[in-house]
Parts: structure tokens; C-alpha cells; sequence
């Protein structure tokens, strides 16, 4: 047969049925070592979840409101990018380590207590019977460590030293509410108002060793950073929902409450910010007219002095009251015209206009103040990008491109506001050049009085302007709100994010049933014996005539007073199989040969060969024990009778077939001819022609000649013997045989080379399958094997013959 069929016929007897029963069978019979994986992982989850440091989390929720986008196209177009954008902003904002640090300064979370249990430390925060009040820290308290061993109401015990290193400071003994001064600085350890001191004097009470540990703050914003999350809250929405979580849960919530402040509180900051910059642009506008308007004042008053005038005739004031508003329109304009052409200039030069409020200076333009706006949004995202990414970001291009076009669109609009201003200074001027042709006309003196006077009500005018925007500006100022507000605060929650217990319990339950479950497959995956009766018939076509089961006590084999004992049983189902094969045979020639071989030592052969022959024996058939295997022997303990000679001697000549054949006295219609002295050569000997005398001699004078032969495994002497027999026996044990050797006997099988070939499964446990062969199983073989030694004692005359642990 070609290797490619000896494959294919491998993969047939391999491919079958999926068996639910047996693959069930497989793990439930060892259901202890589930309820022990089981226990024991339950056990490792209780532990765990009561040893492992709880987290909690906690959740706040805060809203940026944005304002309404106004009617023009870019304002339009540039909408839906600033609500966005905002959002985005504003979740780094409030994830910035210097907003945290600012949170975290105000909670006064500088020092870490922990309490010291026997088995688990936990940490206290606010629930700590005692507080550390710092003055001054030295470098070294932040990579310290403190004890304390509280005494008593008024004493404790404290020792320091360096995290990670042995050297130990001195234990000493303080007083509460003293300062303290040390090594690490100076502070003071005070009990915690609300606290009941007296407990401390209770030797019952066991929370009386503490730990302290003094945190930079950067370091606590850092943590805090790493475990903050930011998220919309809904898609659309520009609500943000702030999560954080800690070890313990009132630090927790008070740290995001006191986050949501601050960035409240910073945002009126920034926004108060730009006010301070409008409000120090006007006192300085108001400063120098101030100046200037004295100084006019001043003049006027020696020009009066000088040519002895009181005061302006009634047609001189009746000019300057046509002239006042005129220039009053006229100088507004040119300080609007003015700061149009340094926002121009600024624009250019490409400088951030953070710091300008047009509003705040009367250019109440909606567009261009929300173009500023938008423009100052813009460059704040580029300068975040710029920072976070590398250069050629395609988002920061994207960016510089929108902020190009916005500051085209300012520059227009500017030019736009200019063009506006320029057409009332030029229609104010027109009327005032018709009023000043008029004043001409005055005498000499007047005309320089109002002049004088007319310049001093243009700056006091201006000067009365911009005290009303310095006005508005302060209360612009003092009534700044932000524009985002908190609308859901954080709250301590008391159910712990890690450990889940259910989880926990539930991972248990898994890894308890999946580990035994896990260790059974691989260690059957690794076994290649044959561990039931569903893997011999995976693994062979060979017919199986019966099966032998497992025997753990030292009862008798056969015992004539159980005639129907399960053992005998199964040996009579077998000679009934063997009846089966002769039976089929057409030949008129007398076929009576049986010979039981296997592939190793250890698989009962031996034992089933003199079982055989017994079970043939007592249904009054004459029959014959041949024991050929001649290469390593087994003299059956309880047998009475010579081993000296046997077919060693017949083959070699010196004794004849009728000497070396002994009559067994316990059963009348059995002979039995040993395997006689072990010889030089038994291969030789089973050559010659001898052995064709021998069987055609026994066949003819036996009902049954059963042949043992050395194991097929390991010689072939077994192979050179089957010639002779009608039926052929292979003995396979249960977790003993490999299922390689099965491949050798179905090669042999499949080739032909051995005619009428069947299997007995021998000493098989009835707990290792969930089914028999017709039987029951659980007597019978007792630990047999190929060279073993019988170490029990036969009472009856079947058991005198056939030993408790005959060789294989």
C-alpha cells in the first residue's frame, strides 16, 4: 500500500461523529478537581476583592453657551467651526496642568494620610483624625516619609525617612497643636475639628498608626491630568461632562467641583482681562486730554487778563454753540479714525488681537467686533496646534488659511467703517468751514477768545466722552459673567469602579471551571494512549471481539462458586467472537489455532492467553496452552507444575512434543507447554521445520491450541507465527497501549499480512467510559502485565493455574 494511502486511511478512521456523551463524559469525571479549581478561585476573588485598593469615579457636567450667529456670510460660514472649536479649546483648557495645579492648591491636597492596617493600608483624606499644617517644607519632606503613632489624646510618636532608603531619623515624641521643627521644615500636627480625641485613649481602638507623605503640587496635577476624562455629552450639544477618578471618593468629587470652579472663575479672568486693557487705553485718552484741557483753561484765563475781557458777546456765543457740535462730531471721529488705523496697522503686522475691544472704544460695528472675535479664536487653536503637532500639519495650514481670510474680511470691514467716518467728517467739516467764514468777520479780539474758548470745549467735549466709555467700561468690568456654567456638580459615589465584585466573582467562575477544563484537554491532547473504547474505534477497523474489565482487588478470576461473574462473562464473549471467525471459514480443514499477541510488554497477553485457554478449557473442549515467547518468559506463580522444559527444548531437538506437554490437574481438558530455557536463538528456532510438525501435531489432537506469542511491537516472531493461526488476537490495554502502535497492527491489517484479526480491550475501568461492551465492568484484570510479578495468593483450582498477574 503507497504512503498516500496509508494517510488517507489514517484521516477516515480518524474523521467520525462528533460524540457529545463521551466529550461530557471526558471532563465530569473529574468533577472534583472543577469543585476544587472552583473554591479556590472564589476564595482568590473574596481575598482580592477585599485586599485590592478600591477606585471610584466621579462626574460633573458643565455648558458652554455660545452666542447666535449673526446674519453675514463669513459670520455664517465660520459658525459651525467656532462651536467646535470651542468645545475642543476648552477640553484642553480644562485638562491644562496649570488649571488643575490652581484646583489643587485651593484644596490643600498637598499631604497624603494613610492608615496602617495589619494586612491593608487605606487612604484617609478628610477622614484622618489629625491634620498637617505646614509653614515651611524642605526639598527633602517631598521624598520623605512620615510614621505616627498616636499615644494618646495629647501625645504621638513620629520617625521620617526617605522613601527607598534605610536610613531611619530618630522616633521623638511631640505634643498635638505644638510646632514642630525637624529636618523636613516646620509645621504643626493638630487633631481634626469634629474628631473625638478620647478615642485615642481607648486601648480597643486600633486606628493609631498612621502614614503621611507630602506631595508637589505638580505632581498631583499631573496625576489628576492622567485621570480626567472629557467628553460631549451628547452628539450636538456643547454640554461637557468632566469624570475623574481616585481612591477615595470625596477627594474625588471635591477635586472636579473645585476644577469646574477655577475654570469658571478663570474664563470671568480672561474676560475681565480685555475690559483692563479698554479701561487702561481710555485713563491713559483721559490723562492727556485732562492735561491739555488745564492747559487750555490756563490760557484762557491770561488772555482774558490781558486785553480785560469778561466774556464773549451774546452773537459770539451764539457761534460757538454752531461751531460746538460740529466739533464734537468732528474730534469723535478722529479718535475712531484713529484707532481704525492702529487696528489696521495691527492686523498687518500680524500681531494678535487678543487684548482689543473695539466695542469698549464706541466702534460698535457688530460685524467687526465678531470678526475680532472670531479671528482671536482662531489664532489661539493655531498656537495649541503648533505646540501639540509637528510642522506641515495640514490642520494648522487649514487653520492659517481661515485666519487669511479673516483678516480680509477685517480689513474691509475697516475700510468700510473708515469710508463711513470720513463722509461725516467731511460733511461736518463743509458746515463748519461756513461758520468759521462767519467768525472772520469779528473784531480781532473776539476772534481769538473764541478760538481759545472754542478749543477748550472740543477737549472738554472729548474729555466728557471718554469718561462715559471709562464709565461704561468699569461696569462692563464689575458685571462680567462667564459664559459657561456648572449643571451638574460631582458627588462622592460609594461603588467602586475596580473591583467589581460581581465582576470579579464572575471572572472566578470562568477561570475556576476553565483552567481544570483547560489542563484536562491539553494533558488529553498530549496522551496517545488509548484511554476508552471510543478511541480504539477511532483509531482502528479491526473488529473488537470483547472487552476485559479492570480488577483492583485480589478476588479470584474464576470461581465456581460465581459462575456468572462478569469476568466470565466477557471471557465467554470473546470465545464466542472466536467461534464467530472459525466459523466463517469455508475450509474443510480443521481450524482451531488461536494466537493472542500485542504490541508491548504490559498489555495483558499473557494473562488473556491463559484466560483464554482456561475459559475453553471449561466448556469440556480440549485445549492447549503454547507458550512461545521465548524471548522473556513469565512462569505463572500458582501453577504446580515444571517450567524446566518446554519449547525451547522441543524446537532444539532434545525433548519430544509429548515430554514437554504437562497435563493442568484443576482443569481436566487443559494442557499446557511452557516456553521452556530461554535459548540463544529463538528466531531460529521458530524457523525450522519443527513448528510445522508441532502445529499440524496439536491441531489434530485439540479442540483449541491458544498460542502465545512475544509482543508484535517489539519482534517479529509474532508475525512469523500468525502463518499457523486461524484467528489472530491483539490485546490492547487500557492507557497503556499508544495509538501508534494501533497504526502498525492496521497497517499489517490492511495489508493483509494477518488474516482473521480482532482486538481485546483489556483491563478497562468502568469510570472511563460511560458505556460497556454488553457488561459491566469492574472485575476481572488486576494490574497485569509483561514481566510483572504475581504477588497475591490463589485459593481455588482456577486460580492455581491462572496467576493474579500473569506477563503480557
Amino acid at each position: 500500500m503507497s504512503k498516500n494511502s496509508e494517510q488517507q486511511s489514517g484521516l477516515e478512521i480518524e474523521q467520525r461523529n462528533f460524540n457529545v456523551k463521551r466529550f461530557l463524559f471526558g471532563y465530569l469525571k473529574y468533577w472534583y478537581l472543577f469543585l476544587i479549581s472552583l473554591v479556590l478561585a472564589l476564595l482568590v476573588a473574596r481575598y482580592y476583592n477585599w485586599y485590592a485598593t478600591p477606585i471610584y469615579r466621579s462626574s460633573c457636567r458643565i455648558i458652554l453657551e455660545d452666542e447666535n450667529a449673526g446674519g453675514e456670510n463669513i459670520l455664517k460660514e465660520l459658525n459651525d467651526y467656532k462651536r467646535n472649536r470651542n468645545l475642543e479649546n476648552e477640553m484642553q483648557i480644562l485638562k491644562s496642568v496649570s488649571l488643575i495645579s490652581k484646583a489643587v492648591k485651593q484644596l490643600e491636597q498637598e499631604e497624603t494620610y494613610i492608615l496602617q492596617g495589619k494586612i491593608k493600608s487605606t487612604e484617609l483624606y478628610t477622614k484622618c483624625p489629625f491634620v498637617i499644617k505646614t509653614d515651611t517644607l524642605n526639598e527633602s519632606a517631598y521624598f520623605s516619609e512620615l510614621d505616627i503613632k498616636v499615644l494618646s489624646e495629647d501625645k504621638f510618636e513620629l520617625s521620617s525617612h526617605i522613601r527607598n532608603k534605610e536610613e531611619q531619623v530618630n522616633t521623638q515624641e511631640y505634643s498635638f497643636n505644638k510646632k514642630i521643627t525637624n529636618e523636613l521644615g516646620t509645621f504643626k500636627v493638630s487633631i481634626r475639628k469634629g474628631f473625638d480625641e478620647k478615642l485615642f485613649n481607648d486601648p480597643k481602638y486600633d486606628k493609631k498608626n498612621f502614614k503621611v507623605f507630602f506631595n508637589p503640587i505638580e505632581n498631583i496635577a499631573s496625576y489628576y491630568a492622567a485621570n480626567l476624562t472629557i467628553e460631549v455629552a451628547a452628539s450636538g450639544s456643547s454640554i461637557l461632562q468632566l469624570s475623574a477618578t481616585d481612591v477615595v471618593p470625596e477627594q474625588c468629587a471635591d477635586f472636579l467641583n473645585k476644577l469646574t470652579e477655577v475654570y469658571i472663575q478663570n474664563s470671568i479672568e480672561q474676560k475681565n482681562l480685555l475690559a483692563s486693557n479698554s479701561l487702561k487705553f481710555i485713563d491713559t485718552q483721559i490723562k492727556q486730554i485732562s492735561e491739555e484741557l488745564k492747559q487750555i483753561e490756563d490760557d484762557m484765563l491770561d488772555f482774558k487778563s490781558d486785553k480785560g475781557i469778561t466774556d464773549v458777546d451774546a452773537q459770539s456765543k451764539l457761534f460757538l454753540e454752531q461751531v460746538k457740535g460740529f466739533d464734537e462730531r468732528i474730534s469723535e471721529n478722529n479718535v475712531q479714525l484713529s484707532f481704525i488705523d492702529y487696528l489696521e496697522k495691527y492686523i498687518k503686522e500680524n500681531k494678535k488681537v487678543n487684548d482689543i475691544t473695539p466695542s469698549s472704544l464706541g466702534i460698535a460695528d457688530p460685524l467687526l467686533i465678531k470678526l475680532i472675535a472670531t479671528l482671536s479664536e482662531l489664532e489661539n487653536e493655531r498656537d495649541r496646534r503648533n505646540y501639540d503637532s509637528k510642522s506641515n500639519n495640514p490642520l494648522v495650514e487649514a487653520l492659517d488659511q481661515q485666519i487669511k481670510k479673516v483678516k480680509t474680511s477685517i480689513l474691509e470691514t475697516l475700510n468700510s467703517i473708515r469710508q463711513g467716518y470720513n463722509i461725516v467728517q467731511k460733511e461736518a467739516s463743509q458746515q463748519l468751514g461756513k461758520i468759521e467764514s462767519k467768525i472772520r468777520t469779528m473784531p480781532k479780539t473776539e476772534i481769538e477768545l473764541i478760538s481759545i474758548k472754542r478749543q477748550f470745549t472740543i477737549k472738554e467735549g472729548l474729555y466728557v466722552y471718554l469718561l462715559q466709555k471709562r464709565s461704561e467700561t468699569a461696569i462692563l468690568l464689575a458685571s462680567t459673567v462667564s459664559d459657561n456654567r456648572i449643571i451638574d456638580k460631582a458627588e462622592p459615589s460609594y461603588n467602586p469602579i475596580k473591583p467589581v465584585k460581581s465582576k470579579t466573582n464572575a471572572i472566578a467562575i470562568v477561570l475556576g471551571l476553565l483552567l481544570p477544563a483547560l489542563i484536562i484537554s491539553v494533558r488529553s491532547l498530549l496522551n496517545d494512549k488509548v484511554a476508552d473504547r471510543e478511541v480504539l474505534e477511532s483509531n482502528s477497523k479491526i473488529p473488537l471481539m470483547g472487552i476485559i474489565g479492570f480488577n483492583d482487588d485480589n478476588n479470584s478470576l474464576f470461581s465456581e462458586q460465581k459462575p456468572k461473574a462478569i469476568f466470565l462473562e466477557s471471557l465467554r464473549t470473546i470465545r464466542t467472537n472466536i467461534n464467530y471467525f472459525i466459523g466463517e471459514s469455508k475450509n474443510k480443514k480443521k481450524q482451531n489455532i488461536i494466537l493472542v499477541t500485542s504490541s508491548i510488554s504490559g498489555e495483558g497477553k499473557t494473562f488473556c492467553a491463559y484466560n483464554l485457554s482456561g475459559i475453553f478449557a471449561l466448556s469440556e473442549k480440549k485445549t492447549v496452552l503454547v507458550c512461545l515467547d521465548m524471548r522473556k518468559p513469565k512462569l505463572v506463580e500458582g501453577i504446580k507444575l515444571k517450567h524446566d522444559k518446554g519449547m525451547s527444548n522441543y524446537l532444539a531437538g532434545i525433548s519430544t512434543i509429548e515430554e514437554v506437554t504437562q497435563h493442568a490437574d484443576a482443569l481436566p481438558y487443559l494442557d499446557i507447554i511452557f516456553s521452556g530455557p530461554i535459548p540463544p536463538n529463538p528466531s531460529e528456532l521458530l524457523y525450522k521445520e519443527k513448528m510445522d510438525e508441532l502445529f499440524e501435531y496439536l491441531s489434530e489432537k485439540y479442540d483449541y491450541v491458544i498460542v502465545d506469542t512475544p509482543p508484535i511491537g517489539l519482534v517479529t516472531d509474532g508475525i512469523l507465527l500468525s502463518k499457523y493461526s486461524d484467528v489472530n488476537i491483539y490485546v490492547v490495554r487500557q492507557n497503556v497501549t499508544r495509538k501508534q502502535h494501533l497504526q502498525f497492527i492496521n497497517k499489517l491489517y490492511e495489508e493483509g499480512k494477518i488474516k482473521n484479526l480482532g482486538i481485546v480491550f483489556n483491563a478497562v475501568k468502568d469510570s472511563s467510559s460511560g458505556y460497556g461492551y454488553g457488561y459491566g465492568y469492574g472485575y476481572g484484570y488486576g494490574g497485569y502485565g509483561y514481566g510483572e510479578e504475581n504477588e497475591s495468593k490463589k485459593k481455588n483450582k482456577l486460580q492455581q493455574i491462572f496467576s493474579k498477574k500473569p506477563s503480557a
